[in-house]
């Protein structure tokens, strides 16, 4: 079944992520933002929401969530799970 980012992505974000890193210009709950399919110097697609994958996994600094407890497993295979769907 896809997943979809408005049901089941953009909830796993706290208020205080989506603040944090919106601060820094990521847009965490923002469909147009983590879905656009553009690539980057390190990524040749997705790379807004590949970034936050890699702060997710401590692969990318500042590590995310900002000052939280990492998430879990089960949470980073939906949001990878989603990645493979890209569903608004």
């Amino acid at each position: 079944m896809p997943r979809s980012f408005e049901k089941d992505i953009a909830p796993l974000f706290t208020d205080g992520d989506a603040r944090c890193m919106g601060g820094m210009g990521v847009m965490l709950r923002e469909f147009a933002y983590m879905g656009d399919p553009a690539g980057d110097a390190t990524y040749a697609d997705h790379a807004n929401a590949r970034h936050v994958l890699g702060r997710l996994k401590g692969t990318e600094m500042p590590r995310m969530p900002p000052g939280g407890a990492t998430w879990s497993d089960d949470r980073i295979a939906l949001f990878e799970a989603w990645m493979v769907d890209w569903q608004p």
